[in-house]
């Protein structure tokens, strides 16, 4: 059994953040939220100097306290989408520099990392300085127990029994050869991670109805991704839905 019903997202690009090309909050409910900032491409330092591309830089910084290994870990997860989804050998020689901070406490699962992921492809449309592969999206699976059945569900609730579970992102662009759901463009999956609960286990074939129950609502955050961007202008801004599209067609 699965399910990919997604609770309330909340989508907004953040004004009055000094210092930085593009920044955006995702909330998936209020007690997951995330709000990630791009600067970039900028002049790298000669130590993080690459010839032939851009240098990725990701800080994840809790809601409290200093970093950890959970930041560091999800820091290097956000790296490798981050550099997979992008286009680096358009900018050799630069630093893209991206900074995540963590707007709730971590939750059981994989809510956090998944909306870390977005909040970090919604800066990046926003700050339009970094050329783009497609538009990467992210839900979080949870292995939910109800009585003795073990069920699939895409962004758990967070007193959800959990059995496991994982994240999973996908890479969204008209450009790929991936399968096409509903009104999305054609994706692919760019990165996961999922497991099951320590004393429990899951087969490929768990893992595979895993992957398409979150490739669905993936599909469902690309689409609120788009119509956020239709909303959200800037004050005297006068693009056309056409123009608003291209940032998510890419």
């Amino acid at each position: 059994m699965s399910s990919t019903a997604l609770g309330s997202i909340d989508i907004s690009c953040e004004e009055g953040l000094d210092g930085v090309d593009g920044s955006a909050r995702f909330s998936f409910r209020a007690s997951c939220s995330a709000l990630a900032s791009v600067s970039g491409p900028i002049a790298a330092r000669l130590a993080a100097e690459h010839p032939a591309r851009a240098t990725v830089e990701v800080h994840v910084r809790p809601l409290s306290s200093v970093p950890g290994t959970a930041e560091k870990s999800r820091g290097i997860a956000l790296r490798e989408i981050i550099e997979r989804s992008c286009l680096l050998a358009h900018h050799p020689r630069t630093l893209i520099q991206v900074v995540v901070q963590a707007l709730t406490n971590p939750t059981p699962g994989y809510a956090l990392l998944a909306a870390e992921i977005n909040a970090c492809t919604l800066a990046l449309i926003s700050a339009g300085s970094v050329t783009m592969r497609g538009v990467v999206c992210a839900v979080p699976i949870g292995r939910v127990k109800k009585g003795g059945v073990v069920t699939l569900e895409v962004d758990p609730p967070d007193d959800a029994v959990l059995e496991g579970g994982g994240c999973f992102a996908f890479l969204f662009g008209f450009a790929l050869s991936g399968p096409k759901i509903g009104t999305a463009p054609p994706c692919e999956d760019i990165w996961s991670t999922y497991r099951a609960r320590s004393g429990s286990s899951f087969d490929e074939a768990e893992l595979i109805r895993a992957k398409e129950v979150a490739r669905d609502g993936a599909a469902k955050v690309w689409q609120s991704m788009k119509n956020s961007i239709r909303r959200q202008k800037m004050p005297g801004e006068t693009q056309s839905p056409e123009e608003d599209d291209v940032k998510m067609e890419v």
